[in-house]
């Protein structure tokens, strides 16, 4: 179960560089793909919920919005890194994140560190640092995008590690995702700028959208209703 949740992290930075890169035609920005990743998430979560039918128990709001609010930072950090640095040297700088977390569980969680974690905390970093390639000649800073990326994620790790002692792991993810999808709705709205392109070029220069158009406007339309609706419902 590992290796496959391994190879599907994968496969999403992979797509996330497609699309943030000109491999699939024009560049999307990292926040807007973040928002794709959470409203299709959300959406295969949502389709399991259906058919499970879990009954959720108490929610620990704080809890949730503090792991989605760090979750949704590192996801868009790690996609803006890959858009500029090789996919595997972000991958493996993000890898830090159990790092950050071990070092916040001593405040945070009272949890106690050995001198074998401590040094394996530092072979980590010590990695971590030779990718970053700290010369004038060969340091690309887009790769402290990705150690932001792990430090914000370790964090995260510290949230998730309190929620799973409380609620059950497909009330976390339902929950996770109906957040994360509100979250990263609020920032794309910027870019609906792309939509009206789209629909001038069609009406004035009779250009068709490609497919990637069309899917980039369906997410950004999707989460403004979303929110649009989500707002209508907590005004009194």
């Amino acid at each position: 179960m590992i290796l496959c949740a391994s190879a599907f992290i994968a496969a999403a930075t992979l797509l996330a560089k497609a699309l943030g890169t000109e491999t699939m035609g024009p560049p999307l920005h990292a926040l807007q793909i973040s928002h794709g990743r959470f409203i299709f998430a959300f959406a295969v979560v949502a389709c399991a919920a259906l058919v499970i039918r879990p009954t959720l128990t108490k929610i620990h709001w704080r809890l949730h919005i503090g792991r989605t609010v760090f979750g949704w930072m590192g996801v868009t950090l790690v996609f803006a890194a890959v858009a500029y640095i090789p996919m595997a040297d972000a991958t493996a700088i993000t890898f830090v994140n159990p790092v950050f977390a071990m070092i916040l569980a001593i405040p945070l969680l009272g949890e106690k560190v050995g001198s074998v974690r401590w040094l394996a905390a530092a072979i980590s970093l010590t990695g971590a640092l030779i990718l970053l390639r700290p010369t004038p000649d060969s340091f690309q800073p887009a790769a402290l995008l990705a150690l932001a990326a792990a430090f914000v994620t370790g964090i995260e790790m510290i949230f998730i590690k309190k929620l799973t002692g409380l609620e059950r792991v497909l009330q976390i993810l339902i929950i996770n995702n109906l957040i994360g999808v509100a979250i990263a709705s609020v920032a794309v709205f910027s870019y609906a700028v792309l939509v009206f392109a789209a629909l001038y070029d069609f009406a004035i220069f009779d250009l068709v959208p490609d497919w990637i158009s069309v899917v980039g406007a369906g997410v950004i339309i999707s989460g403004a209703l979303l929110l649009a609706i989500r707002e209508g419902r907590v005004r009194p």
